[in-house]
């Protein structure tokens, strides 16, 4: 397998015809965290460049990295998030509000990381409900196995779907949609695999809101495909699905729900879906054009407060080894000469150093915290929580620059 392909066509009308809108050069892979300082300096880099379909309204990276490269020792662990696992505690009983489960139904979670999701649902529900966890990482199936959630470890398509004997009453793939560049293969498979009077419900960032908040650090090399309903709704129709429902939530910084049945299914669709199509008819090329101008002005900004504090002799740590902080620092070019380290509660991550930038990740509990005057918050999308969570220990600044620029 290559280790990076171009993607010239839209996957839903095979359409060739794309404008490109926001262009950050050549950037390292954002969760491939590097073992010592020159080899983060040093890392591979890929094109990041982002273009637009004006038939299908999809966003695409120009590029795709091979999914072995991405995803087979993946150092994102779900169960470090709190917020998270609320939102699972809270979506098990919202699908049970919508389709009714019994004894034995089989609930799969596509892409579940280490059994997070599922693990919720198991502690919530009073049913004898079976599990399947379908996800590449190896690393992460022994923690999901652990947990009681079996693994079928394998990236997931219409061949993998036939590997389960089970029809499934209701499948779940959260934040995990964006990271595909077969997305045909992958709902072929949903459709195989779901039970004909079961539900498909599918969580992803929604471009939309993330471009009105400037969450350019949504754009990395996992992230392949960025989408609304419009684009969606022409996908899901393809393969047989009809869209029922349509939530924001708050979850991620912004992430869309999508609760989708087979075509021929006794559900109705409710208004909520044509409220945003209207919506999103104001998106156009233009707007996007516009967009990437806006934020390339906004990075500017950030770049010269945090080198105004540091020829002020300021110390700067920061915050959240997440994705979105490593394409953060890397767009506005800041590495361990401006900051410190970066804090992070995920254990996989500590002792490693995020790519490009030579910043060595730490565990909160080694740190002297009346040493330092600002706190960099890099997982934004979290600031609240991570804020109060620095209530006993921490005196100094917290700075977010997106999706504004807040220094408290």
């Amino acid at each position: 397998m290559k280790e990076i392909e171009e993607i010239n066509y839209c996957p839903i009308t095979n359409d060739k015809e794309y404008h490109t809108y926001f262009d950050l050069g050549n950037f390292p892979l954002v969760n491939n965290l590097s073992n010592t300082r020159e080899e983060s300096i040093n890392c591979q880099r890929f094109p990041l460049k982002v273009n637009f379909y004006t038939k299908s309204n999809l966003s695409a990276l120009s590029h795709s990295v091979s999914s072995d490269l991405l995803f087979s020792n993946y150092l994102f662990k779900s169960e470090v998030n709190i917020p998270y696992l609320e939102h699972c505690n809270r979506l098990y009983h919202y699908i049970t509000g919508l389709v009714k489960l019994g004894e034995n139904d089989l609930i799969v979670d596509i892409g579940g990381n280490d059994g997070t999701l599922l693990s919720a649902f198991k502690s919530v529900s009073n049913l004898n409900l079976e599990f399947l966890n379908i996800d590449p990482s190896k690393n992460l199936a022994q923690i999901s196995i652990a947990k009681g959630i079996p693994v079928l470890n394998e990236f997931f398509s219409l061949e993998t779907s036939k590997l389960v004997s089970k029809k499934a009453k209701v499948i779940t793939s959260t934040n995990v949609f964006q990271h595909l560049k077969d997305t045909n293969s992958f709902a072929e498979g949903v459709y195989n695999l779901l039970a004909d009077k079961g539900l498909w419900v599918l969580e992803f960032p929604y471009w939309i809101h993330d471009l009105e908040t400037n969450q350019f650090d949504q754009i990395y090399h996992e992230h392949v495909y960025y989408y609304s309903i419009l684009p969606l709704k022409l996908m899901m129709e393809k393969h047989g699905f009809k869209i029922i429902r349509v939530e924001k939530q708050k979850i991620h910084g912004g992430t869309l729900r999508l609760v989708m049945a087979k075509a021929n299914s006794f559900y109705e669709p409710d208004l909520s879906i044509n409220d945003f199509i209207q919506s999103e008819k104001l998106y156009d090329l233009e707007y996007y054009k516009r967009w990437g101008a806006q934020v390339y002005a906004h990075l500017d900004k950030c770049k010269k407060i945090i080198l105004d504090l540091k020829a002020d002799n300021k110390k700067i740590v920061a915050f959240g080894a997440a994705a979105k902080g490593c394409i953060f620092l890397n767009a506005i070019n800041i590495t361990d000469k401006e900051i410190d380290y970066i804090i992070d509660d995920t254990d996989l991550k500590q002792g490693k150093y995020m790519p490009g930038t030579g910043l060595k990740i730490v565990s909160r509990k080694d740190i002297d915290f009346n040493e330092i005057d600002y706190i960099l918050i890099l997982a934004h999308n979290f600031s609240e929580y991570i804020i109060e969570s620095f209530k006993d220990t921490y005196k100094g600044k917290f700075i977010t620059f997106l999706p504004e620029i807040v220094i408290s």
